[in-house]
């Protein structure tokens, strides 16, 4: 898969922007940030709960920074921070909300341009935390995003990442679709995922694989959870691909959100891994 055509995928559509309402009182990243940690809680204590840690002064970088949500609260919390971002459609989005959440432009940041995480533009060694939310599974090669962004942590860094699952209440419903719907019953998630989730070419992984991989960096203290994101519970308007999709209609109609957000640990997206490089 040409990481142009990725790239040209999320140039058109900056991460979240779904939720925008013309007729709010509030400004895009107040929409932005009150919806994104309203419907999907469990990314604050994910990306900035970390048992006696203090954020103050410590260098991070987020790839993949979308409109700029998290980076702003890692700017809030006085780190000094770094973004990149595939598209340049989101450096400008998330330099705009910068500006809107710091008007007197007080915060620490470092660096904020459009990039290629495979090849990332910072020393080794270099930063506290990297964050990346959502964006590794869409690399054309992920494995050399992985490379690099432990390469420029700091020996004992945290590494926070979140990529898709192969198993999933979105991917069920993909599958309904995509594989029950077109008489392909014997296609798995993983396949399904790939031609049909988002940008062309997107990945998924089991916690069993995202271990072995993260460990197979030298990676410690691996910690792996999922959670049932917007996707799995249909809580965002459908993307241009479902418009005025009866099917898509009555799915969100019927979902059994309760039961998939209860076992969110089996349903669930979202597959966050927390690790530390070793000293």
């Amino acid at each position: 898969m040409n990481q142009d055509i990725i790239s040209n995928y999320w140039e058109k559509e900056v991460c979240g922007s779904r939720f925008m309402k013309d007729d709010s009182l509030l400004t895009e990243y107040e929409q932005l940030r009150n919806s994104r940690y309203k419907v999907e809680s469990f990314i604050k204590d994910f990306a900035f709960e970390i048992p006696d840690y203090n954020f103050q002064n410590k260098k991070i970088l987020e790839i993949g920074v979308g409109a700029g949500t998290d980076f702003i609260e890692f700017l809030k919390r006085d780190g000094i921070c770094s973004g990149v971002d595939a598209t340049e459609a989101a450096i400008q989005e998330t330099k705009k909300n910068i500006n809107i959440a710091f008007p007197e432009n007080n915060q620490k940041l470092e660096y904020l341009k459009k990039c290629n995480a495979e090849k990332l533009p910072f020393d080794n060694n270099y930063f506290d935390i990297v964050y990346s939310y959502g964006v590794l599974h869409h690399a054309k090669n992920t494995m050399t995003c992985l490379s690099e962004a432990v390469r420029v942590l700091k020996p004992g860094g945290i590494l926070k990442i979140m990529v898709y699952s192969n198993f999933s209440a979105t991917g069920i419903m993909l599958w309904l679709l995509y594989g029950l719907g077109k008489f392909k019953v014997f296609s798995n998630q993983e396949k399904i995922i790939f031609k049909h989730l988002e940008s062309p070419g997107t990945k998924c992984y089991s916690k069993k694989e995202l271990k072995k991989i993260l460990e197979g960096f030298s990676l410690e203290n691996v910690i792996l959870k999922k959670f049932a994101g917007t996707g799995d519970l249909l809580l965002m308007p459908p993307s241009a691909k479902y418009k005025g999709s009866l099917i898509y209609t009555i799915v969100r109609i019927i979902l059994p959100r309760f039961l998939i957000k209860r076992y969110e640990n089996i349903f669930g997206l979202a597959l966050t891994a927390y690790a530390r490089k070793p000293f």
